[in-house]
């Protein structure tokens, strides 16, 4: 893989462009990465509205018409829908493991089946999340299993 850096003073955003033979998979979590270091979202949390680097969300849910999400050691609370959100996550390493649940893959430590062809996907953060029988294949398939 070739990296050219070309600086130029009179350009008005940073620009990014992949030439490659073949989309691989290296290269859309590159692009992946990449995309998550420099997105935010806002959340409210004790009154007060946070813009948080998607790189530090591990998942968002979905409770009583509410959607949260979660990071380490917080949770903040968000005005946008679940389906607003898988979509604008599309090309991330978000991915929607359940009816109410889209979870960032680079925040889980290990998965395990469960009964009913579902998974249990542990996280960095110790805690768990099911993987519905429904979603199982695509999940396995985004983390190379």
């Amino acid at each position: 893989m070739k990296i050219t850096i070309q600086e130029n003073s009179n350009a008005r955003e940073t620009e990014i462009i992949v030439v490659c033979k073949e989309l691989t998979s290296e290269l859309e979590e590159i692009i992946s990465s990449i995309a998550l270091s420099t997105h935010t979202i806002a959340g409210s949390a004790d009154g007060e509205i946070y813009f948080l680097p998607l790189k530090d969300i591990y998942y968002f849910e979905a409770v009583e018409n509410k959607i949260f999400f979660y990071t380490k050691d917080r949770t903040f609370e968000s005005n946008i829908r679940l389906y607003q959100l898988e979509e604008k996550l599309q090309s991330t390493t978000f991915a929607r493991v359940s009816k109410s649940a889209i979870v960032n893959l680079k925040k889980i430590k290990s998965i395990r089946p469960d009964e009913n062809s579902r998974l249990i996907a542990t996280l960095l953060s110790n805690e768990k999340i099911m993987v519905s029988r429904s979603f199982v294949h695509e999940i396995k398939k985004k983390l190379g299993v």
